[in-house]
């Protein structure tokens, strides 16, 4: 999250088939490290566990930011921090909105798919499809609070290309991390059995 916080006023572009897409640095790690995290959570240890965890990452998130701004305030040298600046009280409520909602939307619906159509089975689906909306919603948001509407057109359509495909391409990880949460569960199981 600290990540996040720093790489969130860094805008990243690329051109493809001849048309330039835009977006902010820290979608690359938010999406690597939140959304991937709180499905494999949510599949082994439940929708309470993984709200907790949701609120954890908030947490670090405000303290990164509340401790980069205040420590920019104090009176001295501080301007090796400048490149760390990360927009202020408007980047820490925007980026707060786009987290909170989008992760606990992530959780909701995840569990949504989970409990009405696929069941234990197809967690490809469900971490894929609770991913990409929640995705769509973290992105608008934050691009919209902190950067306003002309840039959240110009923003978005690189945003969800760059998470959407983070998404497929970390599908195989949120299974390997499923395996080895639940091989530690049954490793404790075992443990504390004996």
């Amino acid at each position: 999250m600290a990540t996040c916080v720093i790489t969130g006023q860094v805008k990243v572009s690329f051109e493809l088939f001849g048309y330039l897409f835009k977006f902010p640095a820290a979608n690359i790690f938010f999406a690597l490290l939140t959304f991937p995290v709180t499905d494999i959570i949510a599949d082994v240890f439940g929708k309470k566990e993984a709200n907790f965890t949701v609120w954890v990452g908030f947490i670090s998130q405000f303290l990164t930011i509340f401790i980069l701004e205040l420590v920019m305030r104090l009176p001295g040298e501080t301007e090796a921090l400048q490149p760390f600046h990360v927009g202020g009280w408007l980047f820490l409520f925007g980026s707060a909105v786009a987290y909170l909602t989008a992760q606990f939307w992530d959780v909701f619906i995840f569990h949504w798919i989970k409990e009405n159509i696929t069941g234990e089975k197809h967690l490809w689906l469900r971490n894929n499809l609770s991913t990409f909306s929640s995705q769509m919603i973290n992105s608008s948001l934050l691009i919209f609070i902190v950067f306003g509407v002309d840039e959240l057109l110009l923003m978005l359509p690189g945003s969800i290309l760059v998470k959407w495909t983070l998404a497929l391409i970390d599908t195989p990880f949120v299974y390997l991390g499923k395996y080895l949460l639940k091989e530690e569960r049954h490793q404790s199981s075992l443990e504390s059995f004996a």
